[in-house]
């Protein structure tokens, strides 16, 4: 199942505003205005250095969807990574996670690995953390430098590693400055928007990843009509999400259930018929199309109605010749 919806992301995957306009549609009291990378599970937050210099470079989330990581490029020659994870240590500290990420890279690498230092430091903000610095050898005579900072409790890990394979002179005072901006909070509460960024950076590449972000997002919606624009937002994306990875039948069970509680809305119609037509149902695709176009006038401000015939879904029955012909009468936009 391919994105049905003409509206959401190209926009909202660069952290642009939508004409809907994000934060307005979640706003939800004081919402975080910056990018706050967070797990869909538990407290914490990095704040991501979205603009500027930095580059995003990969969103992914590791160890089943529980660790999610951002990277960056700074110039030419830096690489900052950003991760944030459960403290599992059995340490309630930034050392516990420090161990827990370090010991295994040592061990793994021992032949490769040189210059291993460990230290303290505090960032520009004042918050002390634990460092680590080494070398690997890539080439003979020929080394990445990596630099690590890590703040951590009892429940929640935060990490910085900075990389870079130059040897200019000046790499040090970089990669220190970078460390030394890392301010991570590691009591943060995530709100609604900061689940759905990080859904939505996830959804292009990978959209098993971004349900749990999703899905969390709607948990965190109060269930009336004071969010009615965001949920129908954030139902919309968790049934692309659930659909491009394969699981219909929960795809049907989220969009059923939206259309229970708020019947008016056509796209929640139109993401049935394109589960309809992947699972081969022309009579469920009409019918489900037909409810979805009746109800056209309610999409949101600055959303259309998707087209049809050139919906990715809809065309698996573009041989049923008499499906065709209704789909092709539709009213456009």
């Amino acid at each position: 199942m391919r994105p049905c919806s003409t509206r959401v992301l190209l926009a909202l995957l660069t952290l642009i505003p939508t004409p809907l306009g994000l934060r307005h549609v979640f706003a939800q009291g004081k919402e975080q205005q910056h990018t706050m990378l967070v797990t869909w599970f538990g407290p914490g937050a990095i704040e991501l250095p979205m603009g500027g210099d930095w580059k995003l470079e990969t969103v992914n989330v590791y160890d089943g969807g529980r660790r999610p990581v951002t990277q960056f490029h700074k110039g030419a020659d830096l690489t900052a990574s950003f991760i944030l994870f459960e403290n599992l240590s059995g340490n309630p500290t930034a050392k516990g996670c420090r161990d827990d990420v370090i010991a295994p890279i040592i061990q793994q690498d021992a032949k490769v690995v040189s210059k291993q230092t460990d230290g303290e430091s505090k960032s520009a903000a004042g918050e002390a953390f634990v460092t680590t610095s080494f070398l690997v050898e890539i080439v003979p005579g020929h080394h990445q430098r990596n630099l690590f900072g890590f703040a951590g409790n009892e429940k929640t890990c935060a990490e910085i590693h900075v990389s870079t394979v130059a040897e200019t002179s000046n790499m040090d005072g970089a990669m220190n400055a970078l460390l030394l901006a890392f301010n991570p909070n590691l009591t943060y509460k995530p709100a609604a928007i900061d689940y759905f960024r990080i859904g939505s950076l996830l959804f292009s590449s990978a959209p098993a990843l971004a349900v749990p972000y999703y899905k969390s997002s709607l948990a965190a919606l109060p269930n009336d009509t004071s969010a009615l624009t965001a949920r129908r937002v954030a139902t919309d994306q968790l049934v692309m999400s659930l659909g491009m990875s394969g699981d219909m039948e929960q795809s049907r069970m989220i969009a059923g259930t939206a259309i229970a509680g708020d019947p008016d809305y056509p796209i929640n119609y139109y993401n049935l018929a394109c589960i309809d037509a992947e699972q081969g149902d022309a009579k469920g695709a009409k019918e489900h199309l037909k409810q979805a176009f009746d109800r056209r006038a309610n999409v949101l401000r600055g959303e259309s109605m998707p087209d049809p015939t050139k919906d990715d879904s809809i065309l698996k029955l573009k041989g049923d010749a008499e499906f065709w012909a209704f789909v092709k009468s539709l009213p456009k936009n």
